[in-house]
């Protein structure tokens, strides 16, 4: 057993790219697993060295967001079906992965008023990446022996005194139960990749005994927790797949984070001739209002000939964003598709005129896509 764990250990300290440690959840019995990955840790306790310190945010409002990244609830609504061909063409090279995690703390105050702090993984640059989260499963063949995952971790960042640090996948082991799990899959689920990192597992237990059938849940959180205590939790975990007799199935479910370039969509803004502008581009991302942006950019958008639909007099002003003044109307002359769809209401209310839209009631990025939107500002100026 020494000389299995010397053997990779001296593999893993040999390596040229900063690596702080390597974890083989193997495809072994569960006794051999332990006492492989035991013995490599006490090997490598003298002899390691971080490459990157791990360094925490903190925040005081962690609940208030700018994107609709990080608001999965809103993302279906405002920004419809989001195709995995499309997201996946987001993904950034492994050079940018690495180095790309970060950390920050999280306050949250429920109802009661009751507190409670996480720390969760963050982009080190939130302007140009987004953290992605999605879940895979992996089937154990527990009855053939095979109960590890099969997946090979890295430590990239660490070196604290508390535990904390960013770990991912470095690779998937062929022939193990991931990489079956994965083949198995049809083409819109997600698949693991180089940089994701494991937050969560549940493993799911189809149990049959004198009780009756049952299904036992256990549940771990791994998010920003270091080489050493992500494995310790994982193999825990594992652990509850020893009494085979009583087992009729087992599946992990794992939770990863990703990190992913965000989408840009140029808006092209083209002003009626009697203002005397040239055509400007503003670049925004998906989840982003349209009526938002141009006025944070100094967009005057309010025309003084719109027709309201609240009962005020034309010239009154506008609603607040409120679809009823039509004072925010633009028209797309390309780019349509890129917005999300109108909804009852504002095709009511622009009858008659097919290109226009309220830009109060329009986000960009609809289904995750990027491009370029063309519109005329003040339309009934032109």
């Amino acid at each position: 057993m020494e000389k299995i764990a010397r053997k990779v250990s001296r593999e893993i300290l040999t390596k040229k790219e900063p690596l702080s440690a390597l974890f083989f959840i193997v495809l072994a019995d569960y006794d051999t697993m332990i006492n492989v990955a035991s013995a490599i840790f006490v090997l490598l306790t003298t002899s390691y060295r971080y490459a990157f310190a791990f360094t925490i945010q903190s925040t005081a409002h962690p609940t208030k967001r700018t994107r609709l990244f990080e608001q999965q609830a809103n993302i279906k609504d405002i920004l419809g079906p989001v195709s995995p061909a499309t997201v996946q063409s987001y993904n950034l090279p492994p050079s940018e992965l690495t180095e790309g995690w970060s950390a920050r703390i999280v306050t949250r105050i429920a109802k009661s008023l009751d507190e409670s702090t996480d720390i969760e993984l963050i982009p080190k640059n939130e302007k140009d990446h987004y953290v992605d989260k999605f879940s895979i499963e992996i089937p154990l063949l527990i009855n053939e022996g095979q109960t590890g995952l099969g997946i090979e971790l890295v430590e990239v960042q660490g070196g604290r005194d508390d535990g904390l640090g960013v770990v991912i996948v470095n690779s998937v082991i062929p022939g193990g139960n991931a990489d079956r799990a994965l083949k198995n899959a049809n083409d819109q689920c997600e698949t693991l990749m180089y940089g994701d990192s494991i937050v969560a597992a549940d493993l799911l237990l189809s149990i049959r005994d004198n009780k009756g059938d049952r299904t036992d849940v256990t549940s771990v959180k791994t998010e920003c927790l270091g080489y050493t205590a992500m494995v310790d939790q994982l193999v825990e975990l594992l652990s509850n797949t020893n009494e085979h007799d009583k087992i009729d199935s087992a599946t992990i479910i794992l939770t990863l984070k990703r990190l992913r370039r965000r989408p840009k969509i140029n808006i092209r803004l083209e002003y009626p001739p009697s203002q005397n502008l040239p055509p400007e581009t503003i670049a925004l991302q998906p989840g982003d209002n349209l009526r938002l942006a141009m006025l944070q950019r100094g967009i005057k958008l309010n025309d003084p000939l719109a027709q309201r639909y609240d009962g005020k007099p034309t010239g009154s002003g506008n609603c607040g964003s409120g679809g009823l003044c039509r004072t925010c109307s633009v028209s797309v002359l390309r780019g349509g598709e890129l917005l999300s769809p109108p909804k009852a209401n504002e095709k009511k209310i622009m009858e008659g005129s097919p290109r226009w839209r309220l830009a109060c009631k329009s986000w960009v990025g609809y289904g995750m896509q990027e491009g370029e939107v063309v519109i005329q500002v003040n339309p009934r100026q032109w």
